[in-house]
């Protein structure tokens, strides 16, 4: 089947698509990394690699100390809070504005996180990668450092840091005595399918509520914190859209999101122009790869999506009174979108992001018949690798497929969940992704990067019974 050069189909169908790029694989600098089994107090980051260097931010104003308790998340709020705006705007000042830093997470993504409450970030940095390593280790050595006035972790505790995950190890603001210690268990999990639940591949950091807020007022030095009623759990997985690498013409797989529902309550009237912001989709990409679903029209009609004046945009049918969902890649002006509707009546419209292309070029992906990857019980935060360059209709060549595009179908087992898709040697970027139902059976598409030698890993958060078939690729 050819690749057309704007594409859709219906979700049980085969792929005819067009897509974007992706970084090309990691160079192998830098994989001669090691484990250790270091504790202890630093004043900068744990166990430093040798030979490494990169510039650190400059100093804050010399100020008091915000307190600093642990808080955990309680509530869901996702929009960035200044605290947490103010550290990405520090770390991209310094290390350029190309540095991806996620901050929020969807209410229903997830546990305990304080991304939902718009004040943790995660920044995509790699402990396998001397240059990245070099950043991050350098940043640590700033926020952990002594500060303007010669304070020891006199900057993390001006900006209200609660706590740091980081190269199998956490750092705790509320408890600084105990230093640097063994994030859970991952001494033991050197293997690269655990670098994202072991925070190897990004820094994440949570501020207090305080900190968050950008508060300036000035509070006691936190030195005789009491301990948190209980043990904080930093996120598992990053939510940020996006993989780590260099290339910045690039297509990003994020596995499944949401983005936007114009349902009930607002459905697409007849002739309206509507523009939607597609919340995973930075400002600098140039298209997106979206399922769009329509429902509920009284009539047969089409759907234009893009900027819907352009000739670029794309056009989709409307089935009358059932649902229609279809695969389509759409050009994106500052992460939105135009919606219009020729139809007789109103249509409820529903945009799901799958990935999205960084400044120019497109790469066509290519639907095929559907090929099981594997089938069978996943456990809840078991990491599943299984190998889909040379599997079914996937080609061998790196430069014939960079991502996957898949089909999960996942049976609940009492408690709903969700099923990921993620390179090893890359991130689960926290999305929505697969759904799995608390009872009964649900299939989604989700498109996952191909990590290294061709491997993708596959998780659950909950014990569901999951199908995975190989339904297209997206080409180099």
């Amino acid at each position: 089947m050819l690749p057309r050069p704007r594409w859709f189909l219906a979700a049980a169908a085969c792929l005819a698509v067009t897509a974007v790029g992706i970084p090309p694989a990691l160079a192998a600098v830098g994989r001669d990394w090691q484990p250790t089994n270091w504790t202890g107090v630093a004043n900068g980051a744990p166990v430093p690699g040798e030979g490494l260097s990169a510039p650190m931010p400059a100093n804050l104003p010399v100020a008091e100390f915000l307190s600093v308790s642990y808080e955990g998340q309680n509530s869901c709020d996702p929009t960035p809070k200044p605290g947490a705006v103010r550290l990405e705007q520090i770390i991209k000042a310094t290390y350029g504005a190309g540095e991806y830093i996620g901050i929020p997470r969807g209410c229903d993504v997830g546990g305990q996180s304080e991304h939902k409450e718009g004040r943790a970030i995660d920044w995509m940095v790699d402990v396998r990668e001397p240059a990245q390593r070099a950043k991050a280790e350098a940043f640590l050595n700033w926020l952990l450092g002594p500060d303007a006035a010669g304070r020891v972790a006199g900057n993390a505790d001006m900006l209200g840091v609660m706590y740091i995950g980081w190269h199998d190890r956490m750092w705790r603001g509320y408890d600084q005595g105990r230093g640097w210690a063994e994030l859970k268990g991952c001494f033991s999990k050197p293997e690269k399918k655990y670098d994202n639940y072991c925070h190897r591949n990004h820094i994440h950091v949570s501020l207090t509520r305080a900190g968050a807020a950008g508060s300036t007022v000035p509070n006691a030095t936190p030195t005789d914190t009491p301990a948190p009623p209980a043990e904080p759990t930093p996120p598992p997985r990053p939510p940020a859209p996006a993989q780590p690498g260099e290339d910045d013409d690039a297509f990003m797989a994020i596995g499944s999101q949401e983005a936007y529902v114009a349902g009930d309550d607002a459905p697409l009237a007849p002739g309206e122009v509507r523009t939607v912001n597609l919340a995973p989709v930075p400002l600098e990409a140039s298209s997106a790869l979206v399922l769009v679903t329509t429902r509920d029209s009284r009539k047969k009609g089409r759907l234009r999506i893009g900027m819907v004046d352009a000739k670029s945009a794309v056009a989709v049918k409307v089935a009358k009174r059932k649902a229609k969902t279809s695969l389509i890649q759409v050009p994106v002006a500052n992460g939105a979108v135009q919606l219009a509707a020729t139809t007789k009546g109103p249509v409820k419209v529903r945009v799901d992001v799958l990935g999205y292309t960084i400044a120019g070029g497109e790469h066509p992906a290519v639907g095929t018949e559907a090929a099981q990857l594997t089938k069978g019980t996943f456990s809840p935060d078991e990491v599943k690798v299984v190998k889909v360059r040379g599997t079914g209709p996937v080609p061998r060549k790196t430069s014939k497929a960079t991502a996957v595009i898949l089909r999960v179908t996942a049976k609940g087992k009492g408690a709903a969940g969700r099923f990921a898709a993620y390179p090893v040697g890359g991130a689960d970027l926290g999305t929505r992704s697969g759904v799995i139902p608390k009872k009964g059976q649900r299939s989604t598409i989700i498109v996952a990067d191909i990590g290294d030698e061709g491997l993708i890993a596959l998780a659950s958060d909950v014990t569901t019974k999951a199908a995975v078939e190989i339904i297209g690729y997206v080409r180099g």
